[in-house]
């Protein structure tokens, strides 16, 4: 249900226009439009003559270097961000493979552990290496080739015998023998991981250093593995190339003869985008790496120069500049923490000149935006009136929406011409008006009515409808137990969410009688389906009202339970009351046998009671079974009642069930062959063990069965209560 706001409330709902107080301002800060038309011409030459000085003012020289220190900066966050996730990866594949070993998953097995190595450099392209040796002098290894494919390496060493064996590993995962020698001589014990691993007792990474046989940079991370005694099991190790940080430092723009490096703080080079950083090679360990003073660049050795003189130990970010030949250098530098204690510089440099010709941009920049200004002046005076004009038809389509009763909120109109805004203010605020009154009168009626053209007068006509009613069941005794404040939101949340399903159903709500809904289908606009429109809305609502129920906190609609009648015929429906105030209603005994039917659910313990009229169109959309033949107070004959158990799409099987076999035990209750039927109930009961319309069905028949009823008994039960 939608809140209804008194005329004395100083609230304002959403979609209407705010107090006038609230828009004063606003309406003093805009022009006039002759004031606007003549303002913005006289200020054409303002703007150009100011643009031009802007841009000379901004494009200065303090300028250039804030937007440079800025871009070093990012280059340096960009870069430590690269070296983080290309290392960071090896501490939890090494504690992966750790728990692995632990924990006896590859079972001791070289061959195992390589395949989880194997597949862990598959899945982690960075991974040069991944390895585990043990206190036996066992090498279990995977690696990559230079070529890319992966390979297995396993060896043993002892003093009688030592062996390697070498498989590629293919993407199926079958290994094929590519070398095997015997006396290879390799002690991984003896290996610079493994000696640092040892003595350590924890991670360590190690190097950069030039990676055995292979020649190239690396670095290798290695964690130690030991038993429950304390004792050294093993070290695992995982590898990475550093020329992949190399290329990618490559790959990076900074300026047009800028360069980005990695350096470890002793001066090593780790990653350079044009030097091999590789000194020495075809060694084997004895490979040697390049540092500042051996790398050939004298532009990286003044600017390690430069940045060990700033004093590194008190910041890990500095931007700097230096001479050297004769030219300005802007630089910066960042130092990033790898892991236990091991720290990288990245630096990064690029002559000041670079960055100047945005000088030059600017300046024809400058040059383009005063000729763009003088043909601004030309066109300002079109582009003036499509501003005014635009918005003038956009209310003249609004307001002939208005008439429709087409009522869609909005913001205001951004305009800059006063007479506009005010037009516009005052439109939003008849809108605001109109959907107040759409809150107390269906929106529906007051369509047809603005679509007929005619002035609403006292008359009515019989229509065939379906009319709903809805009450909550034991309301005096739960309202007596709440303030008004609270039994105002609690019935608030109950009607509203009914409303709304009702609405979405096409219906249209007459009234709100206390915790009471009355609404109808079929008028004012005419629908041929307006039965089952009413009873699928009536399933639904039961269903919302059980979800308000179970939907955590809500003490309140934990207690509460609704009953719903429906019945569909002839009505007088139309505008009842005095000339001077109407009120859109329906009138006639269809009203009141759905009244009557939402009360007799009391009775049989029901939450939907329907009559035949309404079920019997209704019966390919929902599921439902005769409650029975009742002749309700205030009716001389008997009706069919059903009450529904379900909706026909949702496919409820047990429901479907029990409408059979209910339909099937009444037929033979009405024919007078009570044991037959009291069978048939008996199956329905093992269905739905606490129906009550079973138990009320099956008393019937016992009784009947002591003592027949008379020979003109037609089934009909009569009911004394409203």
């Amino acid at each position: 249900m939608r809140d209804v706001i008194g005329p004395a409330s100083p609230v304002y709902r959403e979609g209407m226009s705010p107090p006038a107080s609230q828009t004063r301002h606003a309406r003093r800060m805009r022009i006039r439009l002759r004031v606007g038309l003549g303002a913005a011409v006289s200020a054409l030459v303002t703007v150009t003559l100011g643009a031009v000085s802007w841009v000379t003012f901004v494009n200065t020289r303090s300028a250039i270097v804030k937007q440079t220190n800025e871009r070093v900066d990012a280059v340096l966050r960009e870069v430590a961000q690269r070296v983080d996730s290309h290392l960071s990866t090896a501490v939890p594949a090494v504690e992966f493979a750790r728990t692995l070993l632990r924990d006896s998953l590859v079972s001791g097995s070289p061959d195992a552990l390589a395949r989880q190595f194997a597949l862990a450099l598959r899945s982690h392209p960075s991974f040069s290496w991944m390895s585990y040796s043990d206190e036996a002098g066992t090498f279990t290894g995977a690696y990559r080739s230079p070529q890319g494919s992966l390979n297995v390496s396993l060896s043993t060493y002892d003093a009688a015998h030592s062996e390697l064996r070498d498989y590629s590993v293919a993407d199926d995962g079958r290994w094929t023998t590519v070398d095997r020698q015997s006396d290879y001589g390799y002690d991984p014990r003896t290996d610079r991981f493994y000696v640092a691993a040892r003595e350590a007792r924890s991670r360590v990474w190690v190097g950069p250093y030039v990676f055995y046989d292979e020649g190239v940079p690396g670095i290798t991370c290695a964690s130690p593995l030991y038993d429950a005694r304390g004792r050294l099991r093993g070290v695992f190790t995982v590898d990475f190339n550093l020329n992949v940080l190399s290329q990618f430092v490559a790959a990076l723009p900074f300026g047009e003869h800028g360069r980005v490096f990695i350096l470890t703080r002793d001066g090593t080079v780790v990653a350079h985008p044009t030097v091999r950083l590789v000194q020495v090679t075809g060694e084997k360990a004895r490979g040697k790496l390049i540092t500042v003073a051996t790398a050939g660049d004298p532009l990286m050795r003044e600017w390690f120069d430069a940045w060990k003189r700033g004093g590194t130990e008190t910041s890990t970010t500095r931007q700097f500049a230096f001479e050297y030949g004769g030219e300005r250098y802007m630089a910066g530098g960042r130092e990033v923490l790898v892991d236990h204690g091991v720290t990288w510089v990245i630096g990064a440099v690029a002559p000041e000149s670079d960055f100047l010709g945005l000088l030059e941009r600017n300046r024809r920049a400058a040059l383009a935006i005063l000729v763009a200004s003088l043909v601004f002046g030309i066109v300002a005076s079109l582009v003036l009136a499509r501003r005014l004009a635009k918005p003038l038809i956009t209310l003249a389509k609004e307001m002939e929406q208005v008439g429709n009763f087409v009522l869609a909120d909005r913001p205001e109109q951004r305009t800059m011409f006063r007479e506009v805004a005010l037009m516009d203010e005052s439109l939003l605020r008849m809108k605001g008006g109109l959907r107040s009154f759409s809150y107390y009168v269906p929106t529906d009626l007051v369509r047809a009515m603005l679509a007929s053209g005619q002035e609403a007068r006292l008359e009515g006509h019989t229509r065939n409808l379906t009319v709903f009613f809805s009450d909550i069941e034991g309301f005096t005794s739960v309202a007596e137990t709440m303030t008004p404040d609270q039994l105002v939101e609690h019935l608030s949340r109950y009607l509203d969410e009914m409303t709304r399903i009702v609405a979405a159903a096409g219906g249209t709500i007459d009234k709100f009688i206390g915790d009471a809904i009355m609404a109808f289908w079929g008028a004012p606009m005419a629908r041929a389906d307006h039965a089952a429109l009413a009873c699928v809305a009536a399933v639904r609502c039961q269903r919302a009202l059980a979800s308000l129920r179970a939907a955590p906190p809500t003490p309140w609609l934990a207690r509460l339970h609704a009953r719903i009648g429906i019945a569909s015929g002839d009505v007088l429906v139309g505008n009842v009351g005095t000339p001077e105030r109407f009120n859109y209603t329906v009138m006639g005994d269809t009203v009141n046998l759905a009244s009557r039917l939402e009360g007799l659910n009391k009775q049989y313990e029901t939450s939907i009671l329907v009559s035949e009229s309404s079920f019997l169109p209704a019966r390919d959309h929902v599921i439902g079974r005769l409650a029975d033949v009742v002749q309700v107070k205030g009716r001389h004959t008997g009706v069919r009642v059903y009450e529904l158990l379900g909706l026909v799409e949702d496919g409820d099987q047990q429901a479907l069930e029990v409408a059979t076999l209910w339909d099937d035990a009444f037929a033979g209750y009405l024919a007078r062959d009570f044991e037959s039927a009291l069978t048939l109930f008996a199956r329905v009961r093992g269905l739905r063990p606490a129906d009550a319309l079973t138990t009320i069905l099956e008393s019937r028949c016992r009784a009947y069965l002591v003592a027949p009823p008379p020979a003109d008994w037609t089934g009909v039960h009569v009911s004394t209560e409203k």
